[in-house]
């Protein structure tokens, strides 16, 4: 077929060559063989480990003081032993315990005579710190039998290091439609993460740090666990110049596939990202496994060497040169390049004695670095206040320390507003909790690093000060995702250097690290009843006081916040809120915070949510019958009230199940008892918990689910808070400089389905967002704009998209896509399928995105005509293309209920032409040629899922049915009647001939040699004249087969293949000048069958 044709020799192939030609350390390669488990060096195909090297290795690179081998094949076994039997757990715990063995070692008997008697020694599975010492291999076209041997998989690379399978690699036709997808849909179903029944081979994917899916001219790399938006791009060949790379390489540019495999997959890099950079994480209630994105690797790497090879302050005599600024927009794993620093540094023997001093607020980089620290055997030692932090400075050593900084202050009572007002006018006033007394010089190693969470933040406070006066020697590398502000940015370079590294907004968004953020504003009148302002209720609130009381009041309460707090207004606002987040954010499942003015507007929102949850509950139980059968048509006439409680009727349960939580900090003893709920830290860390669970709908696992739907906050949980779920931020409260860009940045984190995050705005932040662009560089304000974009924006994309899709059938004379069955007909072209399919589903993906606002009325009728002709090609077609993988639920909920409408469920398969039903299904449509159409290509998809198993006879059905469709042409009666027999005949099978060969052993055979003699017509007289000698020669080739280790000797394939031509020759069954290709397809087709044929014996 095309497609594996275009696979093997566009895609796998090039990757092979490219990966074998590195230098100096590249891979070996031996070609895989899916009959013969033994050309890829195993016992059979259930084995995922090839022990031999593995054994191999383990003797080589455990070695004594001397240089020499000490483990014996016992002591070696006994670790292929642990390697191999990981106990029975499940695909992620299992790679868990793998990858523990492979980064930490086995221990071992040691030898009495090195080690003393009775003394274990941890031996390794893989030479990190040697490269070279390492055996490379990959494997392509490398079968796994599934486990009861019912199937098999056959990855189409597999790259061992040391006989350990580490790389995964699923290769895709560049022609077929969404390539990417395809493969990574195939990696899941190899390794069991689909939500089916077991059909993979879990084991192989044990010992996996990489999986892999490309079609060269994109390649994209993920995890086990991770899902379709977790695999990315790796852009970079860091440490390589990518100049020099291409230059190398004899190119002008690197595809996608040529990137990830230099910067990636090199032996070099391998091996310090499997050490180095990778991390076992909790997200949503359970373990992930999390690779490096190319600027975590890159940033880390630039640090390192300029840790290694920078000036100290003694050396330069002014300052230290070997610190700077990492810049890594929010969301795109700032924290975790802390992580990986650590770690790399640990492993690094320069950088191992240096003590490591992370100042941050995020109890999850805590965590985090303590997973870190068991895998570089140290603890970590947390300080949380300012006598802590002096004893462990001044302690000596290279350990790891953990200074805890209170974030965020709230003020008490009225304070709150005072602070608020503070805020605003400050335009970036730190507000990190800072240390008042001076630190003596506590320390004055050299050798000590300090990491600096949130840079932007802390550059100007007394605890920096107060760090650099305690530690003058150190080294301060500085982590921000926020862009530095130009009046401080001299600062910021003469406390930390230059810029280590940067990633922007925009980078982020192109590579698929975050989402882009969609921003729609609401006016705050609108939520004020009898037509009064905001200064109509401020008066009301204020107007029994005198002139000067007032200007007091307003002055030291800020009167726009105080009104803000105001019960009615909040209760309006809630309604709202709660509403938009039923009809936009979530029917896909997502979560959202509301961003109060004050801690005491946090809980009346709280309490106005619930209250306006029983209203919209009991709205919906309110419908009429008459209402809820109506049409999407019908519906549009009513009210925008009555559509949208129509709209929420599906999700009714979900809706009466939600819950709310606020997060604020804790006051005095002023504060209402019932607010410890929203202040005690404990609660809080539950409400946390909770909320970062997937969101409980009526269908869903109660277990692995949580129904807290919203958390309202001040100022907590606004940076630093990482919860990929949470899609919607809605705003109330006034904020500016990079607390905004900050917040804003809650809603940026991928998570599946997710196409984007949502600022809905109450307080016309964008006058406060151009002010807060205004105080960076011209590069960097034009990147934030690029990363907010008004909902309205997005209006021109949707109308393109739209008149895109539609050009398809337009262009083909289908002026009115309402007449579906000439739509259907015009996809009829696989071609034309694949361009359906790609424009169609970018047209539903900027279609959920405005869905339900009013500007999206106009496309729907279309959307829902386009599902049907969707469903109705992918039925006819059998083209699983056409499944909307990835589709939002609000566009999927429009269209499943016009194809359920028409009469089409999209969950039921197309019919076979094997089932029993098929005849009754063909009578059923609605025409002669859709009739036949549903003939034709039924027999095709069945033709082209069964070639394989036996290429001679499906191809003459192939050439057949051809011949049926060129010869009626359009006299669709009578094409009928002629695929009716012919699917009769598809279904009786490949009829027996008349050699009374074996049809599985002798008879493909027998076919080769009809085919090349003009015979293959199965003439009587063909048929007798080569019968005889086709079993004569597969007793020949037979004899060879049963040679141990034939297919891996290219002198035991020569001797065969000379004997074949021999006998061609000496029974004048092929002419000469034919009998080198025959004796090829002979030998091929031997490769293909050697299962067959070893295992049957001739006459059986």
């Amino acid at each position: 077929m095309l497609t594996d044709f275009q696979e093997e020799n566009y895609v796998e192939r090039p990757f092979i060559a490219q990966l074998t030609a590195m230098q100096p350390l590249g891979w070996q390669h031996i070609e895989g063989d899916i009959y013969v488990p033994d050309v890829t060096e195993r016992p059979d195909f259930g084995a995922v480990l090839l022990e031999g090297r593995l054994r191999d290795a383990i003797k080589r690179i455990n070695r004594d003081e001397s240089g020499q081998e000490w483990l014996d094949d016992v002591r070696a076994t006994r670790m292929v032993g642990a390697l191999s039997r990981l106990g029975q757990h499940k695909l992620m715990e299992a790679n868990a315990v793998a990858t523990n063995l492979l980064l930490l070692g086995y221990p071992v008997e040691g030898d009495p005579a090195q080690h003393g008697a009775g003394r274990s020694v941890t031996a390794r599975f893989i030479d990190f710190e040697n490269p070279a010492n390492n055996d490379f291999l990959i494997i392509n076209q490398f079968r796994v039998d599934v486990p009861g041997g019912r199937n098999y998989i056959i990855p189409d690379l597999v790259m061992f290091v040391n006989g350990i399978p580490l790389v995964v690699i699923e290769c895709k036709s560049p022609s077929i439609t969404n390539p990417i997808e395809a493969g990574i849909t195939q990696l899941l179903r190899y390794s069991n993460q689909r939500d089916s029944d077991d059909e993979g081979a879990e084991r192989l994917f044990h010992y996996s740090q990489l999986l892999v899916s490309t079609f060269f001219d994109e390649a994209r790399v993920g995890t086990v666990g991770a899902g379709y938006e977790h695999f990315l791009e790796w852009k970079d060949t860091y440490p390589a110049p990518t100049a020099q790379v291409v230059t190398d390489m004899g190119i002008s540019r690197l595809s996608s596939q040529q990137m990830l495999g230099e910067g990636m997959l090199s032996p070099n890099n391998l091996l310090n990202i499997v050490k180095n950079f990778m991390v076992f994480s909790e997200a949503g209630g359970k373990v992930i496994k999390i690779a490096p994105r190319y600027q975590q690797y890159r940033a880390v790497e630039k640090a390192v060497h300029q840790l290694e090879h920078g000036q100290t302050r003694t050396q330069h005599g002014e300052t230290d040169q070997r610190g700077g600024i990492v810049w890594h927009t929010q969301g795109s794993g700032k924290s975790l390049t802390m992580v990986f620093l650590v770690r790399r540094m640990r492993a690094i023997p320069a950088l191992r004695r240096f003590k490591i001093v992370v100042v941050t607020d995020r109890t999850d980089l805590e965590k985090q670095l303590k997973g870190t620290a068991q895998l570089t055997g140290e603890n970590v030692r947390s300080a949380r206040g300012v006598k802590a932090i002096e004893t462990l400075l001044s302690a000596p050593g290279a350990d790891l320390v953990f200074a805890m900084i209170q974030k965020f202050r709230d003020t008490e009572g009225s304070d709150d507003q005072a602070a608020e007002i503070d805020s605003d006018e400050a335009d970036g006033r730190d507000d990190i909790e800072t240390a008042t007394a001076l630190y003596p010089e506590l320390n004055p190693s050299e050798h000590i690093v300090v990491l600096i969470d949130e840079a932007h933040r802390s550059q100007t406070t007394s605890l920096h000060a107060n760090l650099r006066r305690a530690l003058p020697n150190a080294t301060f590398i500085g982590f921000t995702g926020t862009p530095i502000l130009m009046g401080l940015a001299k600062r910021t370079h003469e406390i930390f250097g230059p810029y280590i590294d940067r990633y922007t907004i925009r980078q982020s968004e192109q590579d698929g690290a975050t989402v882009r953020i969609l921003y729609e504003g609401y006016d705050a009148g609108a939520f004020i009843k009898d037509d009064k302002t905001l200064d109509d209720l401020a008066d009301e609130l204020f107007g029994h006081l005198s002139t000067a009381e007032r200007e007091r009041a307003t002055a030291r309460y800020a009167r726009v916040e105080t009104v803000l707090e105001a019960t009615n207004l909040i209760a309006a606002k809630a309604d709202h809120a709660l509403r938009h987040y039923v009809d936009t954010v979530l029917p896909n499942g997502f979560k959202a915070q509301i961003v109060a003015v004050s801690r005491l507007a946090a809980v009346r929102f709280q309490h106005a949510l619930v209250a306006a949850q029983r209203k919209l509950v009991s709205e919906i139980d309110g419908l009429s019958d008459d209402l809820l059968i109506l049409s999407e048509t019908e519906r549009s006439s009513l009210t925008d009230h009555v559509q949208q409680i129509l709209r929420a009727h599906p999700h009714r349960n979900t809706i009466a199940g939600l819950e709310f939580a606020s997060v604020i900090s804790a006051g005095d003893q002023n504060d209402p008892k019932d607010w410890a709920e929203w202040t005690e830290a404990a609660r809080q860390a539950q409400h946390i918990a909770r909320f970062k669970k997937p969101l409980r709908t009526a269908t869903s696992d109660p277990a692995k689910t949580d129904p807290l739907a919203i958390l309202v906050v001040k100022s907590m949980l606004l940076t630093g808070f990482d919860a990929p779920n949470e899609q919607a931020l809605y705003l109330d409260r006034k904020m500016v400089g990079a607390e905004l860009l900050q917040a804003i940045a809650r809603t940026n984190r991928t998570a599946p389905r997710k196409k984007h995050g949502l600022i809905v705005d109450y307080r016309g932040i964008v006058e406060f967002l151009r002010r807060a662009v205004a105080v960076y560089s011209a590069e960097d304000m034009e990147d934030i704009r690029a990363g907010i974009v008004s909902i309205k924006d997005t209006l021109p994309t949707l109308a393109d998209r739209h008149r895109r899709v539609i050009a398809i059938f337009s262009e083909r004379n289908v002026s009115d896509i309402s007449n579906v069955r000439a739509a259907v007909d015009v996809l009829a072209d696989p071609r034309v399928r694949a361009d359906f399919s790609v424009k169609y589903k970018d047209f539903l993906e900027s279609l959920d995105i405005v869905l339900p606002r009013p500007e999206a009325l106009h496309f729907n009728a279309d959307a829902r005509t386009l599902g049907v002709i969707n469903q109705m090609a992918r039925n006819l077609y059998r083209d699983p293309q056409l499944m909307l993988v990835g589709a939002g639920q609000k566009v999927r909920d429009l269209i499943d209920q016009h194809v359920y409408a028409m009469g089409i469920d999209p969950k039921v398969p197309p019919i076979s032409i094997l089932d029993l039903g098929f005849d009754a299904a063909v009578a059923a449509q609605p025409s002669a040629k859709t009739q036949a159409s549903e003939m034709e290509h039924a027999a095709r998809y069945h033709i082209t899922s069964k070639y394989n198993e036996d290429p001679s006879y499906y191809k003459r059905l192939s050439e057949r049915l051809e011949e049926i469709l060129a010869h009626f042409g359009e006299n669709w009666d009578a094409l009928v009647e002629a695929l009716r027999q012919f699917t009769a005949d598809v279904r009786e099978g490949c009829p027996q001939d008349q050699s009374g060969l074996d049809p599985r052993t002798q008879a493909p055979f027998l076919g080769v040699l009809l085919e090349e003699t003009g015979g293959s017509d199965g003439g009587d007289d063909s048929i007798r004249r080569y019968a005889e000698p086709t079993v004569e020669l597969v007793e020949v080739i037979r004899r060879h087969l049963r040679q141990a280790g034939f297919w891996r000797s290219e002198y035991a394939q020569r001797v065969l293949h000379g004997e074949i031509t021999v006998y061609l020759d000496d029974h004048e069954l092929i002419p000469i000048d034919h009998q080198e290709r025959v004796a090829d397809r002979l030998v091929a087709l031997s490769r293909t069958l050697h299962a067959r044929l070893v295992a049957e014996q001739s006459g059986d």
